[in-house]
C-alpha cells in the first residue's frame, strides 16, 4: 500500500519514551477540510438491548494542557458499537468515564473508582498514566486494556496492550537493519531515565537477534545543537540513525546530521514530524526519512470509511488524534465477541487470556490482534507484532507504508 497525503502529526505532551513516544495514534492526515462521511458504510442497525456492560474509561479529559478529544471519540465509538454491532454480545456499552488530566494521582484516583464500579473492564487509548492504573487494577483482578502500554504494565497481570509499542523503541529499527544487513545502529534520545533505561534494557537484546550492536545516545533535554552529539555517534561508524523525540528534538538532530552531512538512513517516530514550516527549516526537510507508523488512514481501506463515519458528528475537531481510544474499544469488543456465558471481570480476563482465534486490529492496514497467543514471547501482556514503515517526504508526509516483520526481533534465545 501506499500513502501520499498530507501529513498533521498529533504532539503528545510528555517526553517519557514509554508514555508519548510510544503510546501514540499519530498516523497520515490530509489535513483538508472533509466532507460529510458516508454513513452507508456502517451497514445495517443492529441495536443492543438489555442490561448495560460498563466499561471504565481513563482519558486526559479537555482540563489537561493537551488534549486530543478522546472523550468525544469514546462516545461516538460507543454508539457505532450499540447501534450497529449489537453492542457486547447484544448488550449495550456503558461507558464510565474518569479523567486524569495527565495526573499521576488522579490516574490513581480513576482506576480505585473503576475498581469500586461495577465496571467489568477498563480501557484507555493513549496510556498516559498506564502504569499506575495498572499497579491498581492488575491486583484487583480488574482486566485493563490500552492501545499501547508504558513500561510496568506491559508484565503485570490482567493488563493487555493492542499494540506493541517495542516496535518504536527498538524492534521496527532493529528488524530494519537485519533486513538492510546493517550491523551498527545508532539510536539518539532524550537523557531520561524513562527513555534510556528501557533501551539500554531492551535494545542489547533486540538488535542482538538482528545480528547488530546498538549504541544508544542520550541527549539532553532541550539541546539546541546535537552536533557534539551526532559526531560522537559517527565515531562509532553507524549505518542507521534512529531517533526518539518529540519534534524540536528530531529537528534538531537532522539539522546537525545535515550540517555534517552525513550519509547514513535516518528512522523516526511519529512524534519527531513536525508540519511542512518545520520541514522548510531542516535543510532537504524530511525527504528519504524512515517513518514507523502506528495507525493508518487509508481512504480506500474500509476501516477507514468506517471510522470516518462514526466520528463524523462526535464534535471532535481532529478525531484522528483520538483514534486509539477508537481502537481500544473496537477491539475490546472485538476480543469479546461471541464470548460464553456471563459478563464479569473474571470471564473477560479468562478470555483476553486466551482469545480463541485472531481478530482484526482497526486502523492497522489490515493486521490482526490475539490477545493471550504471545506474537511478543518476551512480554506476555501485548497481542499484536504488527508494525508498518514508510518513508517520508520533503513536507513530513509517509510514502510507501508497508509491513515490515518484527517476529524474531523479540523472540528468546534457541526460538
Amino acid at each position: 500500500m501506499s500513502f501520499r497525503t498530507r501529513t498533521r502529526w498529533a504532539v503528545l505532551p510528555c517526553l517519557a519514551v514509554t508514555a508519548a513516544l510510544l503510546a501514540t495514534s499519530c498516523s497520515s492526515d490530509d489535513g483538508t477540510a472533509s466532507s460529510p462521511a458516508d454513513k452507508s458504510v456502517l451497514g445495517q442497525e443492529n441495536k443492543a438491548t438489555g442490561a448495560p456492560v460498563r466499561i471504565g474509561l481513563i482519558t486526559t479529559g479537555p482540563k489537561a494542557p493537551v488534549y486530543t478529544e478522546e472523550l468525544e471519540v469514546a462516545k461516538a465509538t460507543a454508539t457505532y458499537i450499540n447501534d450497529y454491532l449489537g453492542g457486547i454480545n447484544g448488550r449495550p456499552i456503558e461507558l464510565i468515564t474518569c479523567e486524569d488530566e495527565l495526573q499521576v494521582s488522579l490516574a490513581r484516583n480513576c482506576a480505585n473508582k473503576f475498581v469500586q464500579s461495577d465496571a467489568v473492564a477498563v480501557v484507555s487509548g493513549e496510556a498516559n498514566n498506564a502504569d499506575t492504573v495498572a499497579s491498581i487494577t492488575s491486583p484487583s483482578a480488574m482486566p485493563y486494556l490500552t492501545a499501547a502500554g508504558g513500561q510496568q504494565s506491559l508484565l503485570l497481570p490482567n493488563t493487555y496492550v493492542l499494540i506493541n509499542a517495542l516496535n518504536s523503541l527498538a524492534g521496527v529499527p532493529a528488524a530494519y537493519a537485519k533486513q538492510q544487513n546493517f550491523k551498527k545502529v545508532a539510536i539518539l534520545a532524550v537523557d531520561s531515565p524513562t527513555a534510556i533505561d528501557p533501551l539500554k534494557q531492551l535494545g542489547p537484546f533486540a538488535f542482538g537477534n538482528a545480528g547488530a550492536q546498538v549504541d544508544v545516545v542520550p541527549v539532553p533535554l532541550g539541546t539546541a545543537d546535537m552536533t557534539p552529539q551526532i559526531q560522537a555517534a559517527l565515531a562509532k561508524q553507524p549505518e542507521l540513525f534512529h531517533l526518539l523525540g518529540d519534534v524540536s528534538f528530531c529537528t534538531a538532530a537532522l539539522k546537525a546530521m545535515r550540517t555534517l552531512n552525513t550519509t547514513q538512513p535516518v528512522m523516526a517516530v511519529t512524534q519527531c514530524v513536525g508540519d511542512a514550516d518545520t520541514a522548510a527549516q531542516i535543510p532537504g526537510g524530511y525527504e528519504g526519512v524512515k517513518i514507523i507508523v502506528n495507525a493508518v488512514f487509508d481512504p480506500a481501506q474500509q476501516d477507514t470509511k468506517v471510522f470516518d463515519a462514526v466520528v463524523d458528528g462526535s464534535g471532535a475537531k481532529d478525531p484522528k488524534k483520538a483514534a486509539s481510544v477508537f481502537r481500544a474499544l473496537l477491539g475490546l469488543r472485538s476480543a469479546l465477541d461471541g464470548m460464553p456465558g456471563e459478563l464479569s471481570r473474571q470471564s473477560v480476563i479468562a478470555r483476553l487470556n486466551a482469545m480463541p482465534q485472531p481478530a482484526p486490529l482497526t486502523l492497522s492496514g489490515g493486521g490482526t490482534f490475539q490477545c493471550g497467543s504471545k506474537p511478543v514471547p518476551v512480554v506476555a501482556n501485548i497481542c499484536s507484532d504488527e508494525a508498518l514503515l514508510g518513508t517520508l517526504d520533503e513536507n513530513g508526509a509517509p510514502t510507501d507504508v508497508a509491513p515490515i516483520d518484527t517476529s524474531r526481533i523479540f523472540a528468546m534465545p534457541g526460538r
